[in-house]
């Protein structure tokens, strides 16, 4: 296929070369920007197109379904680890065909996706060569066309990492930075930050790709900064504060669940609280900081929240610990149940912290538990036999249950 190879190769134009090799190959094509957005597309017949091409058409972007299900079957880190055109398997509930998609590289860097549907016939080995030749002449068209775009991303990137890390000036100034610079700022803003339990750089690296392709299928304005071992999102919405909370719960979910299913990372999170103000963001970044402190000096993020509004008595907890270190407080009762834990290898500790949880009922802690209500009334006679707590008094609990979080702190460390 030199012959036709040389022809594809000679045309500048996206669009042009995506007809020939649609024509050549006798083939639907699509290509997409790295954002897997809609750049060109061509068939002999419109219906030739499945089910996801005529969606992706349509809404002149792969819709987010098909998106996810990309990423659940593991094909976007396919598209970033494999340099050559690669088959991608019939997916029904997507209205997926078979097909062969390709990254359009250049420099290493991914500038888009190649699909070619294989209807009839698939793909023989030098067509497929041919596809991967004209894939590498198309990244570096991209290449070319998107030296502008990065050039105004980059001015994105600066503005809002100044407002950030340093004093905000007023509502105004920043609001004219904001329109000089054409950035459409949403109704509400909030920040959400992803840090490593235990960082190392290729393990960074998995996480800011993992991250980068959910945001991929969020709709709503999205900014994406590295800031030393974190990786913080800006999270914009036009509309109520529930609906940017839901966003953002929900892309912190899949990224963790993700991370954890595909390569067992443990990621702490924090999330600020959402403003109307671009002079608020640092604020809103400040906060989802403090989360992530909180969650680094307990070791853990268990029942602890990843919303700075909904942190509680875990703000404090990094103080407290100050002061007891200062004075040389431990709670002799926590310490005698820890003693009898090790000596008899039962789990008072764990059912004081659970019980306090569950303010103090039998039922929901018992089931919390895994064990029989009777087994739990055992436990709580031991408890008061041992140490004489008494769990009816508010201002005593609450401090048995601050004496827990800082026990568990450290044997966390």
């Amino acid at each position: 296929m030199q012959g036709y190879l040389e022809k594809a190769l000679s045309h500048t134009e996206i669009h042009k070369i995506i007809e020939y090799v649609s024509n050549t190959l006798k083939k639907p094509v699509i290509l997409e920007d790295d954002q897997f957005f809609l750049l060109s597309y061509s068939s002999y017949y419109i219906n030739d197109f499945d089910q996801a091409n005529q969606q992706t058409i349509l809404s002149k972007k792969c819709p987010v379904p098909i998106l996810e299900k990309f990423i659940e079957s593991g094909i976007i880190d396919q598209l970033k680890s494999i340099t050559t055109p690669f088959r991608v398997q019939k997916i029904e509930d997507i209205g997926l065909n078979h097909r062969v998609v390709t990254s359009t590289k250049y420099k290493n860097e991914i500038m888009g996706y190649l699909w070619v549907q294989e209807i009839d016939e698939p793909l023989t080995e030098e067509e497929i060569e041919f596809l991967h030749e004209v894939s590498v002449h198309i990244g570096k068209i991209l290449y070319k066309r998107s030296q502008a775009r990065r050039e105004k991303n980059e001015k994105r990137v600066r503005f809002f990492h100044h407002l950030l890390k340093e004093q905000s000036k007023n509502e105004k100034q920043i609001r004219q930075e904001a329109e000089l610079l054409n950035i459409r700022i949403p109704h509400l803003l909030k920040t959400i930050i992803f840090k490593l339990k235990d960082h190392d750089d290729e393990r960074f690296e998995f996480l800011k790709d993992t991250v980068q392709s959910y945001l991929k299928v969020t709709e709503s304005m999205t900014e994406f900064l590295v800031e030393s071992n974190q990786i913080i999102v800006i999270l914009g919405e036009r509309s109520q504060k529930h609906a940017i909370d839901e966003q953002s719960l929900d892309l912190v979910n899949r990224v963790i669940k993700s991370s954890e299913q595909q390569n067992s990372l443990k990621v702490f999170v924090g999330i600020g609280t959402a403003y109307d103000q671009l002079s608020l963001l640092r604020k809103s970044f400040l906060e989802g900081s403090e989360v992530i402190k909180s969650a680094v000096f307990l070791g853990t993020q268990e029942h602890l929240s990843f919303e700075y509004e909904n942190l509680g008595v875990y703000r404090y907890i990094q103080v407290l610990a100050k002061h007891n270190e200062k004075v040389h407080y431990v709670n002799p009762k926590l310490e005698k149940l820890k003693q009898k834990d090790s000596e008899n290898q039962t789990e008072l500790l764990k059912t004081i912290e659970v019980y306090l949880k569950n303010n103090c009922k039998s039922k929901p802690t018992a089931e919390a538990l895994f064990i029989h209500p009777n087994t739990l009334n055992y436990r709580l006679k031991q408890i008061g036999e041992y140490t004489n707590i008494d769990f009816s008094d508010f201002n005593l609990n609450c401090q048995l249950f601050i004496d827990l979080l800082l026990m568990k702190s450290e044997i966390n460390k």
